[in-house]
């Protein structure tokens, strides 16, 4: 039975309802109504379409009659008289009329309105009336609706301030409509109330809307408050009507006075009480609501009786839904933000918040995540170092019964702990909450206060039960996705407390007869949250720890027992660049320290990777400490540690140890650098190609401390230790570069003429200085690597030094030092532009000497010279600079076209200049980009088609990094673009490959500007299958058709290609294409390999060689083609030659003629 009215009130409504097409176009039919209705709806059959029809005919006939304009605002009075004399008597009637109210309203402007306030007045009274008369809740909810928008629509046009009561009866009302059981009924009257205050605001009647929204609320919600405070149950109607109330008065909080606004806050937390009632939901809301809008001295006593019901209403109840305890959490977070005069409610209410909702943590439901928020962040707004002033510096717990506000943390710290250990596993909810505990209540000294607590002692009092029940879930947890929130958790601990106070809970000891260490899972967590520690503690704890362990390690026959032994020694050892980070007593312990730190890089066992990690640590870090900004980098550094975003933490700003401190440090460091600077010094030369590498960043560390004079006297005596001087004395670079090529031409020819006469000196040279060219010679490596090390704090008078032994190296050395000397010399060029600069010449005659041959490593590192030179030379901009950048711009385009690992190491150089410039912090970063992109193509007019296809391949390579960028180089394109009608086929295939990476790259948007002159370049090639140009024509249009769309590509494609690229965009759809063009190019690419594989065979046959190359055309015959395949076949001829000599000194020779052969230089 209720399913059939509810589905015959349904029909009733939409057949009431007005129609919901477009805003009818009265303006094109002169403001007619009637003839725009008749226009839309002359031919529709619906009853309610004929309905509104006819009464929109025949009000139009009366307007006629009376010779009235055929207006909007004309048809309006007309319409309400027609609403009000039809009534609830004629449902048809009314609906019809009701919508063709709404209908001519908006079309009624209400600034400035075309209806007199007289007029709308009349109207809206009527309205009015209707709405409240007993028969108007008969009619359908569409009908009533539709009034209802009317009256909203009309109360606009009123004049409020010069007649108030005019607006009224329609407030009245609309306020009426707002607690409609019909729920599109009470929307419309809600968002109409809600215009109208708007409206009356800017009129100036805010107050006497606000008194009238106030004699409503407190009409619907009286007879509910007293059935709260009497704890029964409201009867039906009543409480709906108050749900109603609340959430219209909601809406209207912006728009009241501050007294309505205080009135209704009074009124309304009174509805609230410690059980569930349907109006709770709405009450918290409003009272959210209200609380945004007031100012806390005009409501202070009210908001501590808020605070009082919200806690009593926490509590954990199955019929309390878990949205309105979120609700209420949020609102006693704002009440005691609110509350600023009065810092120690939160005493009183948050251990009672947190005891009631406590539970809700461990539930795991989603608002377990939500209640968890809330408490974290009354946790960091109210929790913090100044509840923590004591007489002394030790807290003890007659001190915590004593104090209220930490005896209101022990409270909380004791809920949290109980609940954790109800909990089989504690979830993500509950966890956080410890974590912001851990971290909020770090308490340092300070030397100005020395009332404060010391460091740890707050954590340790309150956290140290939920830390010991953290570490029996550590332990007994072995899935590390669920591990990972309790290790933060100790974490944090570990930051808070400190490790002393963590050990002094959970000692990690080694048992001598079991040969077992406890609690060894703590050692990773240490190792990454251990943050302002003491080194002492590392000296006298950890430090005999680690050798035990390690002792009875050697002791040990098992192989398991021995891993495990040295996998805890490992783990012991490498806490000490953990307890490096900022450490506290740093100038009081770094002698000890020093001598463990060279004990143990002195050892061929891996203990130096700590030591060299610890020291890496202590100078970064106090260098840090010694800046302005330390918090900021600190905060960073800590809150990566976790997974969870802290608004604010504590620990970045305990002040590990003051700046003062950290420059005294410094000084202490500095003062030992020296001694350390030369005892790692030598044990570098001493050590293992692995090791150095570690050694190294220790060894820049101390060298940045010392400064350039003790590096510079330890170098010159390494020198000299080594007898590694240059004594000799050569006119210039220059010189010396021609003549080891001559020496090196004039030994070839020797070779060739005579090679068994010279092979017994040869041999007999060798053998006598192999052996002390081999031990300078590594020497001389080690040096050239402490060159590399040290160049970044290398002053001019080091770098001279550093010059001289690099070239000498280069000069005189047999090439095997070639690679090392080049790392350095890169070093200097990558640190120090300036000098670079000043010695121009210099640099570029000695890499120019420097002959890579097949050596790929001394390639590299003499591109990557290169590398710095050009981006430096670029940044400069001057002319003599711009020139010698061009010489090296030819040494990257020819290696372009070299082989592949060549190619590779020239294409990773350019890129890394171009991210050089771009990256670069100087404000002409793009002017220098610019000016790479400009020398580049200044290489495209070059007459030699290998140049100029290498300069296409590098300007891909640059725009595949920044395809934007290209547009913004004049000329770029098109430069390009024009290069597709050369005539060498490297050039072309260069450019095609360009083409696709720019389509590639480009965005669609920029390529719209850009395809008509891509088309024009590329369709004719579509006419070649050699080479696979009809392919890579194909793939070009696919993308652009992708991106552009296939009409903007047909538009610009000329007539003679159109059914080319209609047939690529077929085959892109539906692989059509592929079986006409790509098999008929495979198979002339087929057929072409087979007449190639015919030739090579009949070639073979009569003792040629297969002349590289495409096969020449009809025209070659004439001599058009010979140049080209002259020099190929002389090329050919010249490597054939070669070869042929070769042969023959491999057949005549001996192992001495292999010695002696030299390539040139």
């Amino acid at each position: 039975m209720k399913r059939k009215q509810r589905a015959s009130a349904a029909a009733a409504d939409a057949d009431a309802d007005e129609p919901s097409q477009a805003p009818l176009p009265i303006e094109s039919f002169s403001g007619d109504v009637c003839a725009a209705l008749t226009a839309r709806y002359g031919r529709s059959a619906a009853p309610q379409h004929r309905h509104l029809l006819a009464s929109a005919a025949a009000i139009r006939s009366i307007l006629v009659d009376d010779g009235l304009p055929l207006t909007p605002a004309a048809y309006l009075p007309a319409a309400v008289s027609a609403l009000q004399a039809a009534g609830p008597a004629d449902p048809a009637a009314s609906s019809a009329l009701a919508s063709l109210l709404v209908i001519l309203l908006p079309h009624i402007p209400s600034s400035p309105s075309s209806l007199s306030p007289a007029a709308a007045s009349e109207s809206a009274s009527a309205l009015a009336a209707f709405l409240a008369s007993p028969d108007a809740s008969k009619l359908p909810t569409g009908t009533v609706r539709s009034v209802v928008k009317s009256l909203g629509h009309l109360t606009l046009h009123l004049d409020a301030a010069a007649d108030w009561g005019a607006a009224a009866a329609p407030l009245e009302a609309l306020f009426a409509a707002s607690v409609d059981q019909r729920a599109k009924v009470r929307k419309c009257a809600q968002e109409s109330v809600e215009k109208l205050f708007a409206y009356l605001e800017q009129s100036g009647c805010a107050k006497k809307a606000s008194s009238a929204a106030i004699a409503m609320f407190e009409k619907h919600i009286s007879s509910a408050s007293s059935h709260v405070n009497l704890e029964s149950d409201i009867s039906e109607g009543r409480e709906t009507e108050a749900v109603h109330m609340l959430g219209a008065v909601a809406a209207l909080v912006p728009y009241l006075s501050k007294k309505a606004r205080k009135r209704v806050f009074s009124d309304a937390y009174q509805l609230l009480g410690p059980c569930f009632t349907p109006l709770t939901r709405h009450v918290l809301r409003l009272l959210g609501i209200l609380l945004d809008h007031l100012k806390a001295e005009n409501v202070e006593s009210e908001l501590q009786s808020l605070v009082s019901l919200v806690v009593a209403y926490l509590p954990y109840n199955e019929k309390k839904p878990d949205d309105t305890i979120v609700s209420a959490l949020h609102l006693m977070k704002s009440c005691l933000a609110k509350l600023v005069n009065r810092p120690n409610l939160w005493m009183e209410a948050l251990p009672a918040a947190f005891e009631a909702v406590s539970g809700y943590l461990i539930l795991g439901r989603k608002c377990s995540d939500d209640i968890g928020q809330v408490l974290q962040d009354c946790i960091d707004s109210h929790i913090g170092q100044n509840v923590f002033a004591t007489n002394g510096s030790v807290l003890t717990d007659c001190d915590i019964d004593g104090l209220s506000n930490q005896a209101a943390i022990k409270s909380i710290c004791l809920s949290i702990n109980n609940r954790l250990r109800t909990c089989a596993y504690p979830p993500d909810s509950i966890l956080s909450v410890i974590l912001v505990l851990f971290l909020k209540l770090v308490v340092h000294v300070d030397c100005k206060q020395a009332h404060m607590l010391k460091k740890g002692e707050s954590s340790y009092v309150f956290m140290k039960d939920i830390l010991l029940a953290l570490s029996q879930f550590a332990m007994k947890i072995d899935k590390e996705s669920k591990l990972t929130n309790v290790v933060e958790c100790i974490g944090a601990a570990v930051i808070a407390m400190g490790p002393d106070k963590i050990l002094s809970l959970i000692p990690i000891t080694f048992d001598e007869h079991r040969l077992t260490c406890s609690n060894t899972w703590l050692l990773p967590i240490l190792d990454k949250y251990i943050y302002g520690a003491p080194l002492q503690l590392f000296l006298e704890h950890i430090v005999p720890l680690a050798k035990s362990v390690q002792n009875a390690s050697n002791k040990v026959k098992k192989a398991r027992k021995r891993e495990d032994l040295l996998s805890c020694t490992d783990q012991l050892w490498n806490l000490l660049p953990a307890f490096c980070r900022y450490p506290i007593d740093l100038h009081q312990s770094f002698g000890s320290l020093s001598k463990l730190l060279v004990e143990m890089s002195k050892g061929d066992q891996c203990l130096y990777k700590p030591a060299v990690k610890a020291l890496q640590q202590l100078v970064d870090g106090t260098r840090r400490l010694s800046s302005s900004n330390q918090d900021g980098e600190i905060y960073v550094e800590v809150s990566a540690l976790f997974s969870s975003k802290f608004n604010t933490l504590n620990c970045a700003s305990t002040g590990r140890c003051s700046k003062k401190d950290a420059c005294k440090s410094m000084k202490v460091l500095a003062s030992h650098s020296a001694d350390l600077l030369c005892t790692y010094a030598e044990y570098f030369l001493e050590s293992s190609p692995e090791k150095q590498g570690h050694l190294k960043p220790a060894l820049r560390c101390l060298a940045q401390l010392s400064g350039s004079t003790n590096v510079c006297e330890l170098f010159v005596s390494l020198v000299k230790r080594f007898d590694l001087e240059d004594t000799s004395d050569p006119e210039s670079l220059e010189c010396q570069t021609n003549e080891a090529d001559r020496k090196n031409e004039e030994s070839e020819d020797a070779d060739r003429e005579s090679p068994e006469c010279q092979t017994n000196e040869v041999d007999g040279k060798i053998e006598e200085g192999n052996a002390a060219a081999e031990g300078s010679d590594d020497k001389r490596s080690l040096l050239l690597e402490l060159i590399s090390t040290f160049a970044e704090v290398a002053d001019e008078d080091l770098l001279d030094i550093f010059f001289g032994f690099i070239k000498s190296s280069l000069l005189n050395s047999d090439r095997s030092c070639d690679n090392k000397a080049l790392i350095a010399l890169s070093a200097i060029l990558k640190e120090h532009s300036g000098y670079c600069l000043a010695r121009l010449d210099e640099i570029m005659m000695l890499l120019h000497g420097v002959k890579p041959n097949l050596d790929n490593a001394v390639l590299e590192s003499r591109l990557l010279c290169y590398q710095f030179l050009l981006v430096h030379m670029i940044k400069v901009n001057e002319e003599i600079t711009s020139k010698k950048a061009f010489l090296i711009l030819n040494e990257l385009i020819l290696a372009l076209k070299s082989k592949k690992q060549n190619r590779k190491l020239a294409y990773d150089v350019l890129l890394a200049t171009s991210a050089s410039l771009r990256n670069s912090k100087s404000q002409s970063a793009d002017s220098d980009l610019q000016r790479l992109f400009t020398m580049v193509m200044g290489y495209l007019s070059s007459p030699s088609p290998h140049i100029v296809s290498g300069a296409i391949a590098a300007l891909s390579l640059l725009i595949y990094s920044d395809a934007n960028f290209c547009l913004e180089v004049p000329n770029l394109i098109p430069s390009v673009l024009v290069l597709l009608k050369h005539k060498a086929i490297e050039v072309t295939k260069a450019c095609l490959g360009f083409v696709k990476v720019l389509v590639t790259s480009l965005q669609s948007e920029k390529l719209l500007n850009l395809h008509a002159d891509i088309m024009s370049g590329i369709l004719p090639w579509s006419l070649v299958t050699k080479h696979h140009f009809k392919g890579k024509v194909v793939l070009i249009l696919e993308i652009l058709i992708r991106k552009c769309g296939f009409d903007a590509i047909n538009l610009v494609t000329p007539e003679k290609f159109k059914v080319f690229v209609r047939k690529v965009e077929e085959g892109r759809k539906g692989n059509h294409f592929s079986a006409d063009g790509t098999e008929s190019e495979a198979q002339d690419n087929a057929q072409h390999d087979a007449k190639r594989r015919k030739r090579a065979a009949s070639n073979a046959e009569t003792g040629q060689e297969e002349t590289p190359g495409r096969p020449p055309s009809k025209s070659s015959s004439a001599g058009k083609k010979r140049p080209r395949d002259f020099h190929f076949k002389k090329g050919a001829e010249r490597a054939e030659s070669r070869v042929a000599n070769s042969q023959e000194r491999k057949a005549s020779g001996s192992k001495g003629d292999r010695t002696n052969f030299k390539s040139k230089v």
